[in-house]
């Protein structure tokens, strides 16, 4: 019986692998892995939207030059 508890008991600390840490550590892994997958969606967005307002104002632009030539 002793023989049994000394072979499932690890003797040495560093020989044993912190299994509540290690799913933790995966967890807050994956938790940030999605929060940057947010971030890059995010950013997307945004750039597309620029995009989409540069091309509305080129067009502003292009009819303030037209009426300004207009009217001389």
């Amino acid at each position: 019986e002793q023989v049994t508890e000394s072979l499932l008991s690890p003797q040495d600390s560093d020989t044993t692998i912190p299994i509540d840490e290690t799913l933790q550590f995966n967890e807050s892994l994956q938790s940030a892995h999605r929060g940057m997958d947010e971030l890059i969606g995010s950013g997307t967005n945004i750039l597309a939207g620029l995009r989409d307002q540069r091309v509305t104002l080129k067009g502003t632009h292009k009819k303030i030059l037209d009426v300004a030539n207009m009217l001389g």
